[in-house]
């Protein structure tokens, strides 16, 4: 007798997962010394220039799950300096938004930012720079958790910027950046729980 097996797959009801996002700028600043990239723990919106969900297989879990909570933040940048004159790099983790033109090596004062110096064109010129970290030691609490605050839909940016952490690559050059600036390989991972599964047969 042979026994027939269902080809209807059940979803757990939590599932955790491991999602990258990968995305290449050019940072100039023709106005001053300073200039940044920001990507967040909010899954749904990773990358802030964009304003919208752009992480390879969110959208694909949120047909299965309406519900997610940020467990991980990591990223690694390789960043390669095409000006004439040496750049200080900043780099690290934050929970609260720093405008692009604001982030100082200042904020080498804070243990979760580290700094470094990239020579100019004809030097050591290109670095690679990378961390990870849990959302808890990101904020300093266990509420990220457990805290409905720190959960998101996964079809709208719902996830509060009070519960949204951030990982950062700012630039200080020498002088003003001419329209060479600094080539950023950003690539962006979290880890990312998704919970509440929705009822996708009618």
């Amino acid at each position: 007798m042979t026994m027939y097996k269902s080809p209807i797959v059940i979803m757990p009801e939590e599932f955790d997962t491991r999602l990258k996002y990968i995305v290449d700028y050019q940072l100039t600043a023709l106005a001053g010394p300073l200039a940044s990239l920001r990507f967040t723990s909010n899954a749904y919106d990773v990358d802030p220039q964009l304003g919208s969900t752009a992480m390879a297989g969110f959208a694909e879990f949120g047909n299965f799950y309406s519900r997610f909570r940020t467990l991980n933040l990591g990223y690694k940048f390789n960043v390669c300096n095409m000006e004439s004159f040496p750049v200080s790099v900043i780099h690290g983790f934050g929970v609260t938004s720093i405008a692009s033109g604001s982030l100082g090596m200042n904020y080498g004062e804070n243990p979760l930012f580290t700094t470094a110096v990239l020579g100019p064109t004809t030097g050591q010129s290109r670095a690679s720079f990378s961390k990870s970290s849990s959302i808890v030691k990101i904020f300093g609490t266990g509420q990220p958790l457990f805290d409905d605050l720190f959960t998101g839909s996964t079809t709208s940016n719902t996830l509060p910027s009070t519960a949204t952490a951030s990982c950062y690559l700012g630039v200080a050059g020498a002088a003003a950046f001419t329209a060479a600036g600094v080539w950023v390989h950003s690539e962006i991972t979290l880890v990312v729980r998704f919970f509440r599964r929705n009822l996708i047969i009618t």
